[in-house]
């Protein structure tokens, strides 16, 4: 197994034993290309970046992790762009993967986001992993002036138009919401094909899109006692889908987020919530998510006190007491194991 870190351009995550929360923090104080770079140092396969453009005062769209209902985000809430900061942590470092978590396909005109992510591979030296999604956010998607029943739709003929302009020398397509014809985009990713495109979901629709398009999927497992096998039915899903498409499941990854603090171990029979305590305790968490078929966890660092520090510390704790353990974890299943 492999582990991946959830960016902090969006602030610092916490939980209490009910919802999963992120903190807001002054952008100057987030430190970005630091935390990647300390990432690197402890040895994470790959860093991921959340993507929102702006934050209503008020909502009634909860976050797929709260079942409360409670905001994940605060109503003036400081965000780093995903874009502008992958480019930045891609020119600071060598090794760690940079993934997004996820690109919300409908917020922008795919030809956009199809040039600024081949731009990123390509500063990274072929290091994009691109994970995608419709989005949750009712407000948002109405701020954009973009029919929110309608993302699904969009999101489909967005991965398309990625495919094409990472791909064909000129690019057309004629869709319900996207039409061009004839034009380049160039440089191509430095990736062959072209950058794994993973879909970011929790639904039965989000299964099928993820087996019919793209070449992963990657469901959230962020509220503090998430089981990983809950998924189970989405998996077969899945599986069923690639069948029909001629495609083999060790050609499709299965990934995951959850939440993960390292700290002294918790006693036996109290309430422990996904990926705490001990390293030990953290890896048998792992192990469930192995045996569920994951072979890629990306950790959003619990961090109650808001600091970067304490991301870093936690980082680098992973590094030395959990990553050197999780390539000797089992994973279920017969799906793809790494890219």
């Amino acid at each position: 197994m492999k582990i991946g870190l959830y960016a902090n351009t969006h602030g610092i995550g916490y939980r209490d034993d009910v919802n999963n929360y992120t903190r807001s923090v002054p952008g100057e104080l987030l430190k970005p290309v630091e935390v990647a770079q300390c990432a690197e140092r402890s040895g994470f396969h790959s860093m991921w970046f959340p993507d929102h453009v702006c934050m209503p005062s008020e909502t009634s769209s909860a976050h797929i992790a709260n079942k409360t209902g409670a905001r994940t985000y605060s109503s003036r809430h400081e965000m780093l762009d995903a874009a502008v900061v992958m480019g930045a942590v891609a020119a600071s470092t060598s090794e760690i993967k940079l993934g997004t978590s996820v690109l919300v396909a409908p917020y922008r005109h795919p030809l956009s986001d199809a040039r600024q992510f081949a731009t990123v591979d390509v500063l990274a030296a072929g290091r994009l992993l691109f994970g995608v999604g419709a989005g949750w956010m009712a407000e948002e998607f109405e701020a954009l002036g973009i029919e929110f029943a309608e993302r699904g739709k969009r999101t489909v003929e967005c991965i398309e138009i990625y495919k094409r302009c990472w791909s064909d020398d000129f690019v057309s397509f004629d869709g319900d919401y996207y039409s061009f014809n004839d034009i380049s985009m160039d440089p191509k990713p430095l990736q062959e094909p072209r950058p794994p495109i993973i879909y970011g979901g929790v639904s039965p629709l989000g299964a099928k899109r993820a087996a019919r398009f793209c070449d992963g999927f990657y469901p959230v497992f962020l509220d503090p006692f998430a089981d990983p096998h809950r998924h189970t039915d989405l998996q077969d899903i899945i599986s069923e889908e690639l069948s029909g498409l001629g495609r083999a499941t060790s050609e499709f990854i299965m990934m995951a987020a959850t939440t993960m603090r390292v700290s002294d171990p918790i006693p036996v029979g109290a309430s422990r919530k996904i990926c705490s305590g001990s390293a030990e305790q953290i890896i048998e968490d792992l192990q469930k998510f192995a045996a569920a078929g994951y072979s890629l966890v990306v950790a959003k660092m619990d961090c109650p006190s808001g600091d970067v520090s304490e991301v870093k510390e936690q980082i680098e704790r992973v590094g030395a007491e959990v990553i050197p353990h999780c390539d000797a974890l089992d994973i279920g299943g017969d799906w793809k194991l790494d890219f």
